[in-house]
């Protein structure tokens, strides 16, 4: 056997080697159907087959041979995609663990440089008598260990007594969970607040999601396959495990049989009891800086139905992934502009083909509206509805890296790899589009006592009791299997 032969022979060996491994990972990835799979492990197989058989002849043994050296670079690039498609579903699904930063406080002019200078100083701590205290204490013991010391500690009924307290000069510095002093940025007195702070010690805390208890609710016909997601954007950027305000609050009831999708937006003030607060209220966008299953517990209470899953994503991510889309096609019920840090926005009424930032500013403005809050859920709802098209479109094959590194850094879910793949199965064996429908909860501007807040008056939204009941009969409608369009929604609702 002359060289080219023996050339050919190893070649098509290495490209059968390499076939085995690239059908391997793509069965571990779950996301491909098997059908696929089937057919393209029995082309890959006859392949080397007939690169052997071609090595009789010369002519046909160097097209051969070109031919299977094009195959194994194509495998060695399809390996890769499919074990980096695996990497990032393991990383984003099945998410149990939740991050509380909890940081100590003092003012950007203050002269402590450490917390050994603080504590050195004699300065006495705030901390909130209630609220992520658990957390809070294991920080403490934390720094008391490292610094082989007592803190000196006091307890205020909220943060804003904090803050009052600190610029009081009553206090020098304090320790909470980070995403009390986001409340206070997103109060009236206390705008970005934050921004006269400084961090002089970090603690991340790791802790398990609990398991939500299941809300004792009406029976509620329910096809398989049906299920809700709440989609939680939470108000940072950065570590998307991070428990934080959440400013996006969005019931996405999906029923796979009937291919429609309900997006339910609830506004970020809405009034209403926390699984936390015993009768006591607060503003919904609160609950997440308790966690994650917290404002899944309120949403519960507040409509008739319980949440199977939750998907987190924080506005970092929200640009990346859009970005990585190549942006999205964006609906606008009207013309308005807004400004994002630095940089200005325009948007008119219909389609906006919008990139990651612009999007972002897109879904974050509400002051150029009559319906404030209300319309920014709408926008916001909008916004996912021309994510849910681009990713149903080729968009993203051309641009499928990009996507997952994206995800990986900014999103999460419990769902599993393996119910999040048979998502992406049923997706990829059929030609049928989504119907998109969306509702806003309503409710009317007030002031009203919160209990991150101790009980002082804060600006919310009461809630409508028939636009909830009207939210709850949208529900039951899409998971029993009904359909409707989006005019019959719009023109029944109250």
């Amino acid at each position: 056997m002359n060289a080219r032969k023996v050339a050919g022979c190893m070649l098509a060996l290495v490209e059968f080697i390499l076939s085995v491994l690239f059908i391997w990972f793509a069965i571990s990835t779950k996301v491909i159907p098997m059908k696929y799979l089937l057919l393209a492990g029995i082309a890959l197989g006859i392949l080397p087959i007939l690169v052997v058989i071609m090595q009789i002849k010369k002519t046909t043994g160097i097209v051969g041979i070109v031919i299977s050296s094009l195959v194994c670079v194509a495998l060695c690039y399809g390996i890769y995609l499919v074990h980096h498609t695996d990497k990032t579903l393991d990383k984003v699904t099945g998410t149990t663990t939740e991050i509380t930063v909890v940081n100590v406080y003092v003012t950007k002019d203050d002269p402590a440089q450490s917390i050994n200078d603080a504590v050195n100083n004699n300065y006495v701590f705030g901390i909130l008598k209630e609220g992520e205290r658990e957390k809070v204490n294991e920080a403490i013991a934390e720094i008391e260990k490292d610094l082989s010391t007592v803190l000196q500690i006091k307890e205020y009924p909220s943060i804003f007594d904090i803050a009052a307290a600190v610029d009081g000069g009553e206090i020098k510095a304090f320790i909470v969970n980070s995403g009390f002093v986001e409340a206070l940025d997103g109060s009236e007195e206390y705008t970005h607040y934050s921004d006269k702070l400084r961090v002089l010690i970090e603690k991340k805390i790791e802790t398990e999601v609990p398991v939500t208890t299941p809300v004792e609710k009406p029976e509620v016909p329910k096809q398989a396959g049906s299920f809700v997601a709440y989609i939680s954007g939470i108000d940072t950027f950065g570590d998307v495990s991070v428990k934080a305000r959440s400013d996006v609050n969005i019931l996405a009831v999906v029923n796979r049989n009937s291919r429609q999708m309900l997006l339910l937006s609830t506004p970020r003030d809405y009034w209403v009891p926390l699984t936390v607060s015993g009768t006591s209220r607060d503003k919904l966008t609160h609950a997440g800086i308790y966690g994650i299953d917290v404002s899944m517990g309120t949403l519960e209470m507040l409509y008739d139905v319980n949440i199977d899953y939750f998907v987190r994503v924080n506005f970092s991510g929200f640009e990346n992934i859009i970005n990585a889309l190549g942006g999205v096609d964006v609906e606008s019920q009207f013309a308005f502009s807004t400004k994002m840090g630095t940089n200005s926005y325009s948007y008119q009424v219909g389609k906006n083909h919008l990139m990651g930032d612009a999007a972002l500013a897109f879904a974050r403005e509400r002051y150029s509206f009559r319906d404030g809050d209300f319309q920014r859920g709408r926008n916001q709802m909008a916004v996912i509805k021309a994510v849910v098209s681009a990713l149903e479109s080729s968009k993203i094959l051309s641009n499928f890296t990009e996507v997952l590194d994206s995800l990986a850094s900014s999103f999460e879910t419990n769902m599993s790899k393996d119910e999040l793949g048979e998502l992406i199965q049923e997706q990829l064996q059929t030609d049928k589009s989504w119907t998109v429908l969306t509702y806003s909860a309503k409710g009317t501007a007030a002031m009203r006592p919160c209990y991150s807040s101790g009980g002082g008056e804060r600006s919310v939204v009461l809630q409508d009791d028939a636009s909830i009941e009207y939210a709850n009969e949208l529900i039951r409608k899409v998971l029993a299997g009904e359909t409707m369009t989006q005019e019959e929604l719009n023109n029944n609702a109250p």
